[in-house]
């Protein structure tokens, strides 16, 4: 058996849609499988209700639409259709008729009508979320996805760990010539441990779609052990170049206020756009690149602390070091990811656009921004000398205020988001109203997981909010008439929380 619905009056008139298994989506909104003209048909919201095929027939589910969804004139919620049945959306509002009808051999489930959209891949992905139904066991996955050789991964991962191991060796003789075992150890600890508190801001922007901790854990081991090691020497090179040429005040200026920015936030950038390219399926908007850049920024700031902390230990004793804890470790522990954040920012822009320029000037615009922000903040510090808690306080402290704003709306912004993708998902019955909002809720969602079966509900949780992120992507990539590799990671997703409800 097939649904068959002809449109009767509005934007759409005369079309007809069939539907033999899955959801068809209804509504104004760029995702739905049936889209109607948000100029003419009012009356219809962005993303109105479904048609949804199940084991004893097709029902239409109202999706919480702004002027209801009714049948033969009778408001409701869910229904099932009968042949001859009309709905309207909206009284009053478009009309549809419905027909059940045995499926022709090669005309199964697509529009009698082709959708007025150029380009096949363009009007299949617009028809994205009406056309991917529930989880099917039999389905298997992409071959991109199952066509991945193990040997690979495990010989790639093993280097990937001994080069890291070789790095982090270098960086202990470094710190170990420069300041001795004593020093190293007590600046080590004095950088390391508030440094667990210092993530606890990015955990939070974060609450929505954990990054996997391997991960965060990478993005941190890249800006204190990669990212210093190449700043080490390309400062100390450049510095020693000027100071040659210009003297030690000018080797000074160059490395702290020009190369330091330039070099730092370019070895740190360059872990972003790794992450960017090849762990795309963990890097979704604006706020994934927040949360990796400030990653590798806390690295960073973490292993360079050793430094200045060993340093004043070794110059002043423990006031010395008391002093420089309070400017590094108190006043401006952020400074880092605060700078490295406009490269995520940047990165994050770049993977949530479809425009061919914005995904390749986003994350240099970003970069370039950190690099000013770097040098301000370096040249208060050098130039400015007792003056820089002045500029500190008219300068950095303002924006650190309008930075931390913006995180918040970043963070509401991508809640939203998943409220609205989700929706589909409840009104489908996949997950429950209650689980949606839990989903969303910064404190529900931290205390869940500890009420009951913890790593079955951490993934439940992940894998609905990574759905939701998802369907955003197809939703954009439709509007840009573009693709998007968050297309075939709905079908897994799906499966993954079917298989997780029994558990949570």
């Amino acid at each position: 058996m097939r649904l068959c619905i002809s449109v009767l009056n509005g934007s759409l008139n005369g079309q007809s849609y069939r539907l033999h298994e899955g959801v068809l989506l209804l509504g104004r909104g760029v995702d739905a499988g049936v889209r109607f003209d948000p100029s003419i048909d009012g009356m219809v919201s962005s993303r109105h209700c479904l048609l949804q095929a199940e084991p004893d027939g097709f029902y239409v589910v109202d999706n919480q639409s702004t002027n209801g969804t009714y049948v033969n004139g009778q408001r409701i919620q869910r229904v099932r259709l009968n042949h001859g049945d009309v709905i309207e959306l909206g009284a009053p509002g478009v009309q549809l008729r419905v027909a059940l009808e045995s499926p022709a051999p090669t005309m199964a489930a697509a529009p009698s009508r082709p959708v007025s959209v150029p380009g096949g891949r363009t009007a299949m992905l617009r028809q994205t979320l009406g056309g991917i139904g529930m989880y099917d066991p039999e389905r298997k996955p992409p071959v991109a996805e199952s066509a991945v050789s193990p040997v690979g991964v495990y010989v790639g991962t093993a280097v990937g760990v001994l080069v890291c191991l070789a790095l982090t060796l270098l960086v202990a003789l470094i710190m170990l010539s420069e300041l001795g075992i004593v020093v190293a150890l007590i600046a080590t600890i004095v950088a390391f441990v508030p440094a667990f508190f210092y993530m606890l801001p990015l955990l939070w922007l974060d609450r929505y779609d954990p990054e996997p901790v391997w991960a965060l854990a990478a993005s941190f081991v890249w800006g204190g052990v990669v990212a210093v090691i190449v700043s080490y020497i390309l400062n100390s090179l450049f510095g020693a170049v000027a100071a040659s040429v210009g003297g030690e005040v000018a080797g000074t200026v160059v490395g702290a206020v020009i190369s330091a920015p330039i070099v730092e936030e370019g070895s740190k950038g360059l872990g972003l756009l790794l992450i960017l390219l090849f762990l795309r399926r963990e890097f979704d908007d604006i706020v994934d690149g927040i949360v990796y850049g400030g990653f590798i920024a806390l690295g960073f700031a973490t292993v360079e602390n050793i430094l200045y902390y060993g340093r004043s230990l070794l110059q002043g004793g423990f006031e010395g070091l008391l002093v420089v804890f309070i400017l590094r470790g108190i006043l401006s522990p952020f400074a880092h990811v605060t700078f490295t954040a406009m490269t995520g920012i940047g990165c994050g822009l770049s993977r949530e656009s479809h425009n061919l320029a914005v995904r390749l000037l986003a994350p240099l615009g970003g970069y370039i921004l950190a690099v000013i922000l770097h040098m301000i903040w370096n040249g208060m510090a050098v130039l400015l000398g007792g003056g820089f808690l002045i500029g500190y306080a008219l300068f950095e402290v303002p924006f650190f205020l309008l930075f931390i704003g913006f995180l918040f709306y970043v963070a509401r912004r991508e809640g939203k988001i998943l409220r609205e993708m989700l929706s589909v998902e409840v009104a489908r019955g996949l997950i429950t109203p209650e689980q949606l909002a839990i989903v969303t809720s910064a404190i529900r969602r931290t205390l869940w997981p500890l009420q009951g079966n913890f790593a079955a509900r951490r993934a439940f949780l992940r894998n609905v909010s990574k759905l939701g992120l998802s369907y955003w992507h197809v939703q954009r990539a439709v509007a840009a008439q573009s693709e998007t590799r968050s297309l075939p990671q709905i079908p897994r997703l799906q499966a993954e929380i079917m298989r997780l409800r029994e558990q949570v």
